[in-house]
């Protein structure tokens, strides 16, 4: 049985069709760069994998869950202890690690000699017009207006861009996380399993 990931539900479904579709009738015969409305479409499917990241930590946090009550149950009989206290803390540690992949976030905004959130922007941080980070930098709604109205298509471009590459890193760490996760809990249910099983295996 065949289960559908995230990356094959979007390229199936009738929205990346059609941007394909019609990104593929622009760039006939043109090598000119992504336009905002690709860029978009990237930073979109970036940011939908940091989602699926997070409900898969979740889904994983309830199994952990549930198995931390079912080795909980198992009798305390001969060595077994040891097996269960094995078992309970590979779930935990589990569970620890899957609130890290829920709670990553951007780094990018703080200062990196105190840790603190800075108040001034960087860069290309000040034609990001997405990022509520880079927003609430403003003094007043005003300045807001009056930045966007006065910013260039290249710039705006650009810092769509840079802002889907810290996306993407917070993706790519959230499923590394995720994966240690993932066989944290894989060794913690073998134990458990085991455990269940030493006293049928007893003469």
């Amino acid at each position: 049985m065949s289960f559908a990931t995230f990356e094959s539900e979007l390229l199936n479904s009738p929205v990346h069709k059609e941007t394909s579709r019609q990104s593929e009738v622009r760039g006939t015969g043109r090598s000119a760069g992504m336009s905002i409305q690709e860029a978009l479409g990237v930073l979109s499917y970036n940011q939908g994998l940091v989602e699926f990241a997070d409900s898969k930590a979740g889904s994983l946090i309830l199994l952990n869950s549930l198995l931390i009550a079912a080795v909980a149950a198992l009798p305390n009989q001969g060595g077994l202890g040891v097996y269960k206290l094995a078992s309970v803390l590979l779930c935990s540690a589990a569970v620890y690690v899957c609130f890290q992949v829920i709670s990553s976030k951007d780094e990018s905004s703080k200062d990196p000699k105190y840790g603190k959130c800075r108040s001034s922007f960087q860069g290309w941080e000040q034609s990001d017009f997405l990022f509520f980070g880079c927003i609430g930098k403003f003094k007043n709604g005003d300045e807001f207006c009056r930045a966007v109205n006065t910013s260039d298509h290249e710039s705006r471009k650009q810092a769509l861009l840079q802002r889907t590459y810290i996306i993407a890193c917070i993706a790519q760490r959230k499923f590394a996380q995720y994966k240690t996760a993932q066989q944290m809990t894989s060794v913690a249910l073998l134990v458990w399993v085991g455990v269940n099983l030493i006293p049928f295996l007893r003469p």
